[in-house]
C-alpha cells in the first residue's frame, strides 16, 4: 500500500479518509491534515516494527525502505578501548573485530557484574580483542587492542523504521504487503477516539486491528522460527 494515491484512492491516506469518513481531499488536500496525519503514521509505524521485533525475537527483520545493511564498521585504533555505537542502533546483535592478521572473530558480550574484579584492572594490558561491553552509547573493548586495523571494528544492530515525508506518494511501509493496512487502521482509530468516539465504525476497527495485528505477529514469529539468538539490548541514547 503506497502513502498517497489520489488517482486510485487506495493510499495509506486515502484509506484514513475512507475509514474515518472524513472526505477526500481533507487530509491530502490539506497541508497541515496531511503533516498532522503523516507523524501519526510514522509513530505508528514505529509501533508496528516494534511488535515485528518482538515477535520476531532475533535481528534478521529490517525496514524494506533502507538502502543500505544494518551493520557499520569502524577503524580500530591501538590502545583504545571505547568507540561510540552507530546513531540509529537500537539494539547490538553481533560485534566481530578484525585481528592482526586480517582475520575476522566474533566478540564476546560480558555484563560488569560478571567481571569479577575492578574494571579498570580487568584485562589492562593490551592485547587481541576478546569481550566487549555496551554502556551509554559506547562500545568498550576488552583488552584494548595492541595494533590498528582500518575498518577492523563492525557492529551488527537493529534500527528503528524508515519515517515517510508530508510529499511522499509512492513509498510503502517496510514491513510484509499483507498487513499495510494495519497503518492506516491504527491511524483511523486514534482520530476516532478523540473525534468520534460513539462512532459505530470505532468498535469494528478496533477488532480488525486486533486480527491483523495476531496474524502479523504469528507471520512474522514463524518466519525466523529456526534462528533466535539471544539479543543484547542497548537502551541508552545513542552519542
Amino acid at each position: 500500500m503506497v502513502f498517497s494515491n489520489t488517482t486510485t484512492l487506495a493510499g495509506i491516506i486515502q484509506t484514513i479518509e475512507r475509514l474515518t469518513d472524513v472526505g477526500q481531499t481533507t487530509i491530502s488536500g490539506n497541508a497541515t491534515n496531511l503533516a498532522e496525519t503523516t507523524a501519526t503514521i510514522n509513530r505508528i509505524n514505529h509501533r508496528v516494527w516494534h511488535n515485528i521485533f518482538m515477535a520476531t525475537g532475533n535481528w534478521q527483520y529490517d525496514d524494506g525502505n533502507q538502502t543500505d545493511l544494518p551493520y557499520a564498521t569502524t577503524d580500530i585504533v591501538s590502545g583504545t578501548a571505547s568507540y561510540a555505537l552507530p546513531d540509529d542502533a537500537l539494539t547490538v546483535q553481533r560485534v566481530e573485530a578484525k585481528d592482526s592478521n586480517g582475520l575476522w572473530t566474533v566478540l564476546t558480550p560480558i555484563a560488569k557484574e560478571l567481571v569479577g574484579q575492578a574494571l579498570d584492572e580487568f584485562m589492562k594490558t593490551n592485547g587481541p580483542l576478546m569481550y566487549y561491553r555496551l554502556f551509554n552509547g559506547v562500545i568498550e573493548l576488552y583488552p584494548a587492542s595492541n595494533y590498528a586495523s582500518t575498518a577492523g571494528l563492525k557492529v551488527y544492530f537493529d534500527r528503528d523504521s524508515f519515517d515517510f515525508v508530508v510529499g511522499d506518494t509512492t513509498r510503502t511501509p517496510g514491513f510484509a504487503s499483507p498487513y499495510h493496512e494495519i497503518i492506516p487502521i491504527k491511524a483511523s482509530i486514534e482520530w476516532l477516539k478523540v473525534k468520534q468516539p460513539q462512532s459505530p465504525t470505532l468498535p469494528i476497527l478496533i477488532q480488525d486491528d486486533l486480527k491483523l495485528e495476531k496474524s502479523m505477529k504469528d507471520f512474522y514469529g514463524k518466519r525466523f522460527k529456526d534462528l533466535k539468538p539471544k539479543i543484547t539490548r542497548a537502551y541508552q541514547s545513542f552519542r
